[in-house]
């Protein structure tokens, strides 16, 4: 079996199994049936060219090539009936040619058989069969390959000068593949007229069907850049699995003198894994090496909007997660538009946020509205004139006219719904690529996941803004009630403080995991995510919440009954080893490339007195803060000894610094710098003032030194040596008014 043999199998192969998958996607347009049959027509060319090219004798070789003949007659014609369908082009004059050509096809074909077709066959360079060209199949070449593919040719750029979006798109790669297709196949007729020139263009017919198959009509496709990234990755662990199968194949063989021998056998036990071992990390790093250096732009495009999704659940502000889903959507995407619209109270649509040079309006559309409620999907503009076009009623067809011309008066080419618990919550608009580029399936897939989070992240928001709204009107019920009492009491203007600040912490600290936790709940439950992908993010929120809940338990706990300390000798450098470890393995830490050091002291670092459960938490919530809010730099620890009574454990970052304005309420509860939610926005505020009771406690001092903003912080704090102390527990020495038990050294 020669190569010419094989490329034309392949050709066969392919031409029917797209034009089977086309057919079986709408039986009812005239688009996929023309489709379909000039599939079956190179289909019919390339099995009998196949048949040709193993022939042994020249009886047989003249009848496939008369056969295959059959094939090659009706391409020109169905592949012009196909533009025409595609161009939905209907006017009398192409009617003529169209109705023309079929009939000029059919007289041909009545020839088929016939020497004035093909005379015979000989043998010409590597072929012992190849035909000579009979005096019609001159005119037929002029007219079928000349005059109707030429004319199908010429409507596709007229159509392609004059259209815009995914149509341009697809018009452009049907042209590619009608050069490459019929340019390649033409390389077949040089030796009919005995130009000695092998028909090396042969091989790429397959090409053009895959060609057309992309670009196929009003069908949403896929990036072709995703398809290579894809084609590459499995082409390279196809070669690997290849490569390592002969490979051992020679071991064997070398080796053992062959594979059926008990020593082979045994050694298959161990090539076994490692072979999975190989193949799993061939896989990662030719998807790694794709990424980097083949497919960059698309790798950071799909990353960005992923790691946008991620940040979603971490903000409680309405006008930072409008902000954050606009421009990074408009800015990634290259979109000349990009606008939100939430629902008011009255149940009408107003511009929430809008980044566009021109003016765009939103009015309240109903049939927009049903329509993203039925499908609970991003709305495409222009798959609507092929819905329309298909619709089975007049009805339907005129509704999505409608809503048609209704995106193109408000400038939207992409609408994702926003919904929660079934209700429309609010509509993301989105414009035009910059480019002219069509959104691709790869884009409206990862739209569709960001939609569904949005949409639940906003609601939280919302709930927030009514939280506050309530706090607002708490306080001024309360002010009322209390506007006659001439003497108020401080306690009283703390405890209200205190609720004030309670309702905004838990608002965001519950609400935040809460919403991961629904949304990855939700896209489960819709089909869109990998269920054992969702439950380690669901798990990450329950433990956050479980956290939360316990803050908020000792922060109160502080400031009612005692917080018993249960001091004993403990090795704190030990503690400091372990927890610098665990913080270098934080995504932070390995994200910004930050230094975590440990600074050798000139003295032996002694034992010291103290509850070491709780001071490790002390020691963890400062390094974290150090990792949480420095970009890049380092972190140090270091120790220092004073008066030989106590240790002085100090955190050196290189980060956002504090602010004159913040240092006065740096260890206050709940209080958060000035710029610490955009840098870390899951803090609660509260463990700096936890850390603080926790020093006291064991009778310490915790300090903190800053030049100002982004100019590093340092963070210190003292606990007692160990001296041979021991717990008394008769004795509550030095009770503060927060009434923290403090145990002092045994002097």
């Amino acid at each position: 079996m020669n190569f010419y043999a094989v490329s034309a199998l392949i050709n066969a192969i392919t031409s029917l199994s797209l034009g089977l998958f086309v057919f079986l996607k709408n039986k009812r347009k005239s688009v996929n049936n023309t489709f379909v049959l000039l599939s079956l027509a190179v289909f019919v060319w390339s099995t009998f060219y196949f048949l040709w090219q193993i022939s042994s004798d020249s009886d047989s070789a003249l009848l496939y090539t008369r056969l295959l003949s059959i094939g090659s007659l009706f391409v020109p014609i169905f592949y012009l009936h196909w533009v025409l369908s595609f161009l939905e082009i209907k006017d009398k004059k192409s009617n003529i040619i169209l109705f023309l050509g079929y009939i000029v096809s059919f007289i041909f074909l009545s020839f088929s058989f016939s020497p004035l077709f093909i005379k015979g066959v000989e043998k010409i360079l590597i072929f012992d069969f190849w035909p000579k060209a009979g005096i019609l199949y001159s005119i037929y070449l002029l007219v079928s390959y000349t005059g109707l593919v030429g004319y199908g040719l010429i409507n596709l750029l007229k159509s392609y000068r004059t259209s815009e979006g995914l149509k341009r798109y697809q018009i452009r790669y049907i042209i590619f593949g009608t050069v490459i297709g019929f340019l390649g196949g033409a390389t077949n007729f040089f030796l009919w007229y005995d130009v000695k020139i092998l028909p090396v263009g042969n091989v790429v017919v397959s090409l053009y069907v895959f060609i057309l198959f992309y670009a196929m009509i009003k069908y949403r496709l896929m990036d072709i850049r995703v398809v290579a990234r894809k084609v590459f990755i499995y082409f390279g662990i196809a070669a690997f699995t290849y490569g390592f199968f002969y490979f051992l194949i020679w071991l064997y063989g070398y080796a053992f003198g062959g594979i059926f021998s008990t020593a082979a056998y045994l050694l298959g036990i161990i090539m076994a894994p490692l072979f999975v071992i190989f193949f799993y990390r061939m896989d990662e790093g030719l998807k790694n090496f794709a990424n980097r250096y083949l497919f960059v732009s698309l790798y950071n495009y799909q990353e960005t909007i992923n790691k946008m999704i991620d940040e979603l659940a971490g903000y409680i502000d309405l006008d930072k997660i409008i902000n954050l889903i606009v421009d990074t959507i408009e800015k990634t995407m290259q979109l000349d538009r990009a606008g939100v619209f939430l629902m008011n109270t009255e149940g009408n649509y107003q511009i929430f946020k809008i980044n566009s040079s021109n003016d765009v309006s939103l009015v309240h559309n109903n049939l927009l509205i049903k329509h993203l409620l039925k499908t609970k999907k991003p709305l495409v503009r222009e798959e609507l004139a092929l819905l329309s076009e298909n619709s089975i009623t007049e009805s339907e067809k005129t509704n999505y006219w409608k809503l048609y011309q209704y995106m193109v008066e408000i400038k939207a080419f992409l609408c994702l719904p926003l919904i929660v618990n079934k209700k429309l919550i609010g509509i993301i608009v989105l414009g035009s690529k910059i480019s002219g580029d069509p959104y691709t399936k790869e884009d409206i897939d990862l739209l569709n996941v960001l939609s569904k989070q949005a949409g639940i992240t906003i609601e939280n928001a919302l709930q927030y803004k009514q939280i506050q709204e309530f706090g607002k009107t708490l306080q001024e019920k309360v002010d009322e009630q209390t506007k006659d009492i001439t003497e108020k009491s401080m306690y009283l203007q703390e405890l209200l403080t205190m609720k004030s600040d309670f309702l905004r912490v838990v608002s965001h600290q519950l609400n935040t995991p809460l919403s991961i936790i629904r949304g990855y709940f939700s896209m489960v439950k819709d089909g869109d995510y990998e269920l054992d992908k969702a439950l380690p993010i669901i798990e990450d929120g329950l433990m956050r919440i479980i956290n939360t809940v316990s803050d908020f338990y000792d922060a109160y706990k502080l400031e009612g009954e005692k917080m018993k300390m249960e001091p004993r000798k403990t090795d704190i450098t030990a503690v400091v080893d372990r927890l610098v470890e665990e913080k270098k393995k934080l995504q932070y830490a390995k994200d910004r490339k930050l230094k975590i050091l440990i600074e050798s002291p000139e003295f032996k670092v002694p034992d010291v007195w103290c509850d070491s459960g709780k001071i490790t938490h002390v020691i963890s919530n400062i390094l974290d803060n150090a990792v949480f809010y420095t970009y890049k730099g380092s972190i140090t620890v270091f120790y220092e000894l004073v008066n030989n009574d106590y240790l002085k454990i100090n955190v050196k970052d290189t980060g956002s610094g504090v602010s004159e304005k913040d240092r006065s309420r740096i260890f206050q509860k709940f209080s958060r710098g000035t710029n610490a939610s955009s840098m870390h926005p899951d803090g609660s505020g509260i463990g700096l003032y936890i850390s603080k009771k926790i020093v006291e406690g064991n009778g310490g001092e915790i300090v903190f030194e800053s030049e100002g903003e982004n100019k590093g912080t340092t963070f210190s704090f003292t606990i007692p040596v160990y001296k041979d102390q021991e717990k008394d527990d008769k004795e509550e020495a030095g009770v503060k008014e927060n009434k923290i038990e403090i145990f002092l050294k045994n002097i």
